[in-house]
């Protein structure tokens, strides 16, 4: 029961956080801007909304497809469209139940294409070490040429690191989970003959393969190109829908990646970005001399575009992954 309670407070006090953002935003709003809020919603482009939808759900089919080298470097040979379909059913998932979204579509792959499941979510969790690696590069650009413009909020993440950083119980407790760690790995090579132990180590071993599954890859090149286009397509798609306002559409591209890095940490701190996204965007644009109920407005255009994709193919990925079911004697080695 304790446990219970604990994975529900991990899913209700953030989407409670979002949703108390929006109602307080939304209430320190005038009457006029309410009415310009409404106003931008109505009178947007939405063409743009439209080519942001296609360019976001065209970067979570490279992802599927730059998926099959990490399966491949392994000895499994899946379909680039069940691996697609897998990843929406992640995306999906992960608006239920957040931080569930990895498995549900590690789980997904082993149902429908026998892949190990301890292998796939190994894969999994690499590809996701990667994709922070990539954003916190792109953060840091982003921080290191607009110094001047984003200084209260580098000073404040900078802060926030640096006190977390300099906190000793910290440390102790990273070093305590290091050595846990490494003593659980020994103890589990010694015991992998015992029952009950054995399960575990094979989990272990398939986790540590999915993750050096990086490294063993033949399509490096490959793999890093599709690693640029995902990226490439999630800048473009935030872009668009700046031309949706005419308020926005001339922004430079500093305000553009202002914007792109403060509502991508807005959805790793708040699973979906449900209310945090809208009033992330707003208040970097407001950096940038865009009224607050027009950076409002535009982030729910850009979170309603986003969120709409992944429910809609999400969605159908449940019910057509099934129907697609094939089970493939070379998922076996290749």
């Amino acid at each position: 029961m304790k446990k219970f309670l604990i994975q529900l407070a991990k899913i209700v006090i953030p989407i409670g956080l979002g949703v108390y953002l929006t109602v307080h935003i939304y209430n320190d709003l005038g009457d006029d801007q309410r009415s310009a809020l409404f106003d931008a919603l109505k009178r947007a482009d939405y063409f743009w909304v439209g080519v942001s939808f296609l360019l976001g759900l065209l970067s979570h089919f490279i992802r599927g497809y730059r998926w099959n080298f990490q399966l491949e470097a392994m000895g499994y040979r899946v379909s680039t469209l069940n691996n697609f379909l897998a990843v929406m059913i992640g995306y999906i998932v992960n608006l239920i139940l957040p931080r569930v979204g990895e498995v549900s579509r590690a789980a997904a792959v082993t149902k429908y294409e026998n892949v190990p499941f301890e292998k796939s979510f190994g894969s999994i969790l690499s590809e996701r070490a990667l994709d922070f690696v990539v954003l916190l590069s792109i953060t840091f650009i982003t921080l290191l040429l607009q110094y001047n413009v984003l200084k209260p909020f580098a000073d404040e993440l900078l802060a926030a690191v640096s006190g977390k950083a300099g906190s000793a119980l910290l440390w102790v407790v990273l070093a305590l989970a290091l050595i846990g760690g490494l003593i659980g790995i020994r103890l589990l090579d010694r015991l992998k003959d015992r029952p009950g132990f054995s399960l575990l180590w094979k989990l272990k071993e398939g986790l540590l393969e999915g993750l050096r599954s990086v490294f063993k890859m033949k399509k490096r090149g490959a793999y890093l190109l599709a690693t640029i286009a995902i990226w490439f397509l999630y800048i473009a798609m935030f872009w668009v829908c700046f031309l949706s306002l005419d308020e926005t559409s001339g922004l430079s591209p500093s305000a553009v990646f202002a914007g792109f890095v403060v509502g991508s940490f807005a959805i790793v701190i708040v699973p979906g970005g449900i209310g945090a996204f809208p009033v992330g965007i707003m208040q970097a644009l407001l950096l940038y001399g865009i009224a607050g109920e027009t950076g409002f407005a535009l982030g729910w255009i850009l979170w309603i575009s986003q969120t709409s994709m992944i429910v809609i193919f999400g969605g159908i990925s449940m019910i057509l992954m099934p129907a697609l079911k094939r089970n493939k004697p070379q998922n076996v080695s290749i």
